[in-house]
């Protein structure tokens, strides 16, 4: 990868490396993020994740590897990167016995917001949020969704032209993610970058570009359609039974299924060939007495595309999909 400055590319790193002792937590991965894009950064936890989005902010430094973050390198220019992005991360890090004025106002203080225009910046946050009718209550007395919203304005309030997300929705309801969601594609139409962590699945469709990483090591990366039409060779098989969780193990014995996962009240079943697995599953079925079932075929979702760069990995200890330009 050329580490030379490209206008178009806020984030770059090449074979950025991350060790605790013997344990390596990032394993020497390369990718850039475009100016403007929304870029999730998905995988289970412990996968790596929040080690490499400390690195980027210049909270850790790498064992080895070099990259960029708005220009600056994050090996020698951390203060700099720390100066110039957003943050939010997983844990709520506000005040919760100041007040919802206070938190932003001590917060532009720390961004050394210019005097001059700070109110209309703080004004321009609670609009955004849409906090207006909390801006004189306790943080600590606001719901998880609007804290999130209030902590995703302190971090825009010096106005960085890119912010890093470390899982943002965690823990809030469905209705609050799909409005925290709503706001960061606002931000990312108003031309600034979001790199965002999380292990939803559901959320990566709002992603321009996704990269899955898996053990420290990012396994593919593209957009949600292009992964799903490369990475996802096999069929999926929704599969509806009573007690499906018992059936995991069972299907999985099968020769023609290569792996199961319990998607809510059904499974999902990677299979070779959905014409050859459906009648085995029917016989098997069938053979336990087995009535009440469905199978059909449906398209892969973002999570069964992970699954099975999941198994391809273990098996093969390679990347699979498409690669990091």
């Amino acid at each position: 990868m050329n580490m030379n400055p490209n206008n178009d590319i806020a984030v770059r790193v090449e074979k950025l490396e991350k060790k605790f002792g013997d344990f390596t937590a990032v394993d020497r991965i390369s990718f850039e993020v475009k100016k403007g894009e929304i870029f999730g950064f998905l995988g289970p936890n412990g996968a790596g994740k929040s080690t490499t989005i400390r690195m980027l902010c210049g909270i850790l430094t790498p064992t080895s590897g070099i990259g960029n973050v708005s220009g600056y390198d994050i090996n020698r220019q951390q203060e700099l990167i720390k100066q110039n992005i957003g943050y939010m991360s997983q844990k709520f890090s506000l005040y919760e016995d100041l007040t919802v004025e206070e938190n932003i106002d001590f917060y532009s203080g720390i961004y050394k917001v210019p005097k001059k225009v700070r109110k209309a910046r703080e004004d321009w946050i609670i609009k955004m949020a849409g906090i207006e009718a909390f801006r004189s209550h306790l943080t600590g007395t606001l719901s998880g969704g609007w804290k999130q919203r209030l902590a995703l304005g302190c971090a825009l309030i010096h106005e960085p032209k890119i912010i890093f997300l470390d899982e943002p929705t965690s823990g809030i309801d469905p209705i609050a993610r799909n409005n925290f969601w709503k706001l960061i594609k606002e931000m990312a139409k108003q031309g600034v970058t979001v790199f965002v962590t999380t292990h939803y699945m559901d959320e990566a469709q709002n992603c321009d570009r996704l990269a899955f990483i898996y053990r420290g090591d990012i396994i593919a990366i593209g957009t949600p359609e292009g992964l799903k039409a490369e990475c996802m060779k096999e069929d999926v098989l929704r599969i509806s039974v009573p007690n499906p969780e018992e059936w995991i193990e069972k299907l999985e014995k099968l020769e023609s299924v290569k792996e199961v996962a319990l998607f809510g009240t059904v499974l999902h079943g990677i299979v070779k060939d959905g014409r050859q697995a459906t009648p085995a599953i029917t016989k098997l079925f069938a053979q336990e007495g087995i009535k009440d079932y469905s199978i059909e075929k449906i398209k892969a979702s973002l999570e069964d595309v992970f699954v099975s760069l999941i198994e391809f990995y273990d098996e093969a200890g390679g990347f699979c999909g498409l690669r990091p330009s």
